[in-house]
């Protein structure tokens, strides 16, 4: 990851990695036998650990949609403090990706498999009675995606983009309801 952050996928050299990584290069070229199976297991990497490393819990809503959308907002906070090399390379994937189909079609399941997480979160909230029914699953999950992408290298506009996006997805009640409960000492729906 290390060489991807400091080169970029132009100055991505097999050489480079197996030096940073402290093997040879005829080991590298045994696990990874072209660069793009590198990059490949490099995508890979990264999905496994977007999927598996997670912030510490937001308080608990009764609401798992409610929960889970907070537990977002929180991992993209705790990526960019904790693990920033992760949003570095993902946001490098996507650059590259506008102008690369073979990098491009590493990342699109990738993308598409937390697109369907959200969606499916939103399908949830819906159903549970957070969510507002006016913003369709996919459209919210497309609006979250770019958002929370966009949000990379703006940690100053985190609480601002997680508001507006809890405005936009979260029925109005359930947050005012929220807000009575803070100004009361508790925060748990």
């Amino acid at each position: 990851m290390t060489v991807l952050i400091e080169h970029g996928f132009e100055g991505l050299r097999t050489r480079r990695v197996a030096e940073q990584a402290g093997v040879n290069i005829a080991t590298l070229h045994y696990y990874f036998s072209t660069k793009e199976k590198l990059i490949h297991g490099l995508a890979d990497y990264l999905g496994e650990r977007f999927r598996t490393l997670h912030a510490p819990g937001p308080p608990r809503a009764r609401n798992p949609g409610l929960a889970r959308l907070r537990q977002e907002f929180a991992d993209v906070a705790f990526y960019w403090e904790k693990e920033r090399s992760l949003l570095l390379v993902m946001q490098e994937f996507i650059h590259r990706a506008r102008r690369c189909p073979a990098i491009d079609q590493i990342l699109q399941p990738f993308l598409g498999e937390w697109r369907g997480g959200l969606e499916a979160m939103l399908r949830t909230g819906v159903e549970e009675g957070s969510f507002r029914t006016e913003v369709p699953p996919a459209e919210g999950a497309a609006l979250m995606a770019t958002a929370l992408m966009g949000l990379l290298g703006s940690p100053d506009l985190f609480d601002i983009v997680f508001r507006a996006l809890e405005r936009a997805l979260v029925k109005p009640e359930l947050l005012e309801q929220n807000e009575e409960k803070k100004n009361g000492g508790s925060d748990r729906f």
